[in-house]
């Protein structure tokens, strides 16, 4: 027996290819990488076109505001990583230069960094001083959520995501987006 499922293994085939990464694909009824990308170009292109982010500029004399990421919600039955598409958004609004990002999540490392330096065994020459991080101006979240029908083979998923920009010092929400994607499938009996 253990010969056969030897052989039977060793008869298995794998082929592969590289696909273009910017190509739009469905290949299944779940959240994908496509899915991901259309989000993230449709909450990009908000944040920088709404009226929140020139006011802020004139109101700090030119200056860009600083922002920090808290989580983004998955409230979908999918094991979907919302990080990534948090991510793909907030490189791209970094990369325009009309906002500055903060890491929030490595802040706890920064300061035990920051406590060695300054313990006496790095020299004072190149150490770095308490006290000088920069403190953000908005806190950026979001959640994905979806919608589920399905009837005589037809199914229709429906993600929804939210993304909204707060000023940490008023607490006031200052842009918010909604974008929905809607997926069709047909699913048909095997062999027809």
């Amino acid at each position: 027996m253990k010969l056969l499922l030897t052989l039977l293994l060793g008869c298995a085939s794998f082929s592969g290819n590289y696909a273009d990464p910017n190509k739009l694909e469905i290949v299944d009824d779940k959240w994908n990488e496509s899915d991901a990308r259309l989000t993230a170009e449709k909450m990009i292109k908000s944040a920088l076109e709404k009226q929140w982010i020139v006011g802020w500029t004139q109101e700090h004399s030119g200056k860009r505001p600083f922002i920090i990421v808290d989580d983004f919600e998955n409230r979908t039955s999918e094991h979907i990583d919302t990080q990534a598409l948090f991510e793909a958004t907030s490189n791209e609004l970094l990369n325009s230069g009309r906002i500055r990002f903060l890491d929030a999540s490595k802040r706890k490392k920064i300061l035990e960094e920051v406590k060695f330096q300054n313990s006496g065994a790095v020299h004072s020459s190149s150490s770095k001083k308490q006290g000088k991080q920069i403190g953000a101006d908005f806190l950026l979240t979001g959640s994905l959520s979806s919608i589920v029908s399905q009837q005589d083979g037809y199914k229709t998923v429906t993600y929804q995501v939210q993304m909204k920009l707060t000023d940490i010092e008023s607490s006031e929400i200052v842009w918010s987006e909604v974008y929905k994607l809607k997926k069709q499938f047909k699913r048909s009996a095997f062999g027809t």
